[in-house]
């Protein structure tokens, strides 16, 4: 789309490095250089480029420059009907050409396949369950396991259990049912031999795809509940050497970090994940928050975990540790209250009966978290801390 040729041959430098990243994504079948680059010079209608090429979806981007400086615009859209889903804009000092254009596709690289996987979700979900073929159960398994509670993971697993039943060759389907566990078991909602049964559907994924850094860093959090510390420490550390670009990949394995009681490790990893993805899923804030809990940075919490990051009851109950912490009795009080009322709706969701209101039934779940029980003790000391007893 430039329109000044002298900057076609950074132009093209920048859209075969997307189309490098964007083909490392697993879920992603992605149009070749030559001809995407076909069509690079005409003014052709989306939708004809769409019938020719076979794709769903368009990027397109530009290239301005005005003195040392150089604009960089990008956009993706639905290739059917031409409706813009993202665009974004980056300006630097072209000092270093090569530099600029490798920030530039890695950054575009890293937020292009998420916003993918939200439109294809959201078509999915416009057709009955019973005609959904086993790659939009994935998905749609996929997007009610981000909500990360109690009652989405149980529909998400019913999902993804069908779509392992019609397709068993898709490998994602098999980590994110992983995940359905791995999220009850944080929570404390799962049976005794869930552990187990995490790592036995983990592994069934990794044989299917090593090579998807999200189906490894899964693998890791199968370890982490198997209590398998060391194991997992070492898969995460390999999973964190193969990102590239996989910004949500990145900031799981800096929660990974932060489970593992390294705490400012767990900060800079998911530091540069939320840089690369601006936009970020609400998930990763609920990460932030923890990290910046064991940080010290009690406000930092409350600005992650307000609104849509407060995604369950452990987050509630960062919040309230954070109010006791600063010295915020009444916020403390009532975000306490709220935590109380979150626990039980997501024990009931189970058939769960908890008979008392105390630090050790209703957070005692969270334990098996920490590898180190002193990250799990400062939780529960701040939930003492806003009126928990126990």
């Amino acid at each position: 789309m430039s329109d000044d040729p002298e900057q076609a041959f950074f132009s093209d430098g920048i859209a075969e490095d997307i189309i490098v990243g964007l083909s490392r994504f697993r879920t992603l079948k992605v149009v070749s250089r030559n001809a995407s680059f076909r069509f690079r010079t005409q003014d052709t209608d989306p939708a004809k480029i769409a019938e020719a090429l076979g794709a769903d979806y368009l990027v397109e981007g530009s290239v301005r420059k005005a003195g040392s400086r150089v604009r960089i615009s990008v956009q993706l859209a639905d290739a059917r009907t031409g409706t813009q889903l993202w665009s974004d804009r980056y300006d630097h000092e072209l000092e270093d050409v090569l530099a600029v254009q490798d920030e530039v596709a890695r950054n575009i690289v890293a937020v292009l396949p998420g916003r993918v996987q939200h439109d294809v979700v959201d078509r999915s979900t416009q057709k009955p369950t019973d005609q959904m073929k086993a790659y939009d159960l994935m998905l749609k398994g996929k997007a009610l396991r981000d909500g990360l509670n109690a009652r989405d993971t149980a529909k998400a697993r019913a999902l993804l259990e069908r779509a392992v039943a019609l397709d068993p060759t898709i490998a994602r389907s098999y980590m994110y049912l992983s995940d359905t566990y791995v999220i009850d078991l944080w929570l404390g909602l799962a049976d005794a031999d869930a552990p187990a049964h995490t790592l036995k559907i983990a592994r069934k994924g990794v044989a299917l795809d090593n090579r998807d850094v999200y189906i490894q860093d899964q693998l890791g959090f199968a370890y982490l509940c198997a209590g398998l510390w060391s194991e997992a420490e070492a898969q995460f550390n390999k999973t964190l050497s193969m990102i590239e670009s996989e910004a949500e990949s990145m900031a799981w394995c800096g929660y990974a970090f932060l489970l593992l009681g390294q705490h400012e490790k767990a900060r800079e990893v998911v530091s540069e994940a939320m840089g690369l993805d601006p936009l970020h899923p609400p998930a990763i804030d609920w990460i932030m928050g923890q990290v910046e809990f064991f940080n010290g940075n009690y406000e930092a919490v409350l600005n992650f975990l307000m609104g849509a990051a407060r995604l369950n009851s452990l987050a509630t109950a960062f919040v309230a540790a954070s109010y006791a912490r600063l010295g915020r009795e009444r916020d403390a009080s009532d975000a306490l209250r709220e935590f109380v009322t979150e626990r039980h709706d997501e024990f009931t969701s189970r058939g769960i009966v908890v008979e008392d209101e105390t630090v050790d039934s209703l957070a005692r779940g969270f334990r098996s978290m920490w590898r180190r029980q002193d990250d799990f003790e400062r939780l529960a000391d701040g939930l003492r801390a806003s009126g928990l007893t126990g």
